[in-house]
């Protein structure tokens, strides 16, 4: 397989990968935004620690997300 053939795979995988992990952090805190995980901390009803490092890695995740989508947008408007 050609690089060109193997990078939107590893896109996806990626894609698929950073989704579980966002998912896994919303589902914690039974939400639907990483938003609603600092309204939550501070409003009282979650505690600081871990929850903080939480809502990061969920703003992370969301982030890479974005990224990756645009990247596989661009990646397709070549082919």
């Amino acid at each position: 397989m050609l690089r060109g053939e193997v990078e939107p795979i590893i896109l996806m995988n990626e894609l698929i990968k950073q989704k579980k992990e966002l998912e896994k952090i919303l589902s914690k805190y039974g939400v639907k935004e990483p938003e609603e995980i600092e309204r939550k901390i501070e409003r009282g009803e979650i505690p600081e620690h871990p929850s903080y490092e939480d809502y990061l890695s969920a703003l992370a995740f969301k982030q890479n997300i974005a990224e990756l989508k645009k990247s596989i947008e661009e990646f397709l408007k070549m082919i």
